[in-house]
């Protein structure tokens, strides 16, 4: 029998896996990338930054999911043009792993999304309510992306796939 208000599992999750995989995390973006691992409950698990230009070679397992996030701004940043990376089967080269290229990119941004980003970098939090901008768009910047809420979301669209 179900209890009620228990939460189902989150669909968007790590599960455990023997299966190697070895990449290699290239961002080809001017923001400093932030890897998120999803562990086996769906809760993301911080990595190192990867610098603009940069890459972070990582062995991960074939049904451990990622996303990518600026590290300033926690907005969302592509892996391989998607929102999820699911890494692959890992090649061999005789005895050596083959870390293969996983790029980081921008996704297209709405130009209000660019806007928000933009007073976010510029203009302190306290002061949003003094901008003379309508009522929506302040609480648009009050409220910042939300990491565990944003993988709710693609662990609806994922279940839903």
């Amino acid at each position: 029998m179900a209890v009620m208000n228990e939460q189902p599992p989150c669909a968007l999750r790590s599960l455990h896996s023997d299966e190697a995989s070895f990449v290699k995390f290239v961002n080809l973006t001017q923001r400093t990338a932030r890897p998120w691992w999803i562990d086996f409950n769906g809760l993301p698990q911080k990595y190192d930054d990867i610098a603009p230009g940069g890459i972070s070679h990582m062995r991960t397992y074939r049904t451990h999911p990622w996303v990518f996030r600026d590290a300033n701004t926690g907005d969302k940043l592509l892996i391989n043009k998607d929102e999820i990376y699911f890494p692959t089967s890992a090649l061999y080269d005789g005895n050596n792993p083959v870390y293969l290229p996983v790029y980081i990119t921008l996704p297209v941004y709405s130009l209000k999304d660019w806007c928000l980003q933009f007073v976010r970098k510029h203009v302190k939090s306290e002061d949003y309510t003094k901008l003379k901008i309508p009522c929506p768009l302040q609480s648009d910047l009050q409220n910042p992306p939300h990491l565990q809420k944003e993988i709710e979301n693609l662990s609806t669209r994922y279940r839903n796939s």
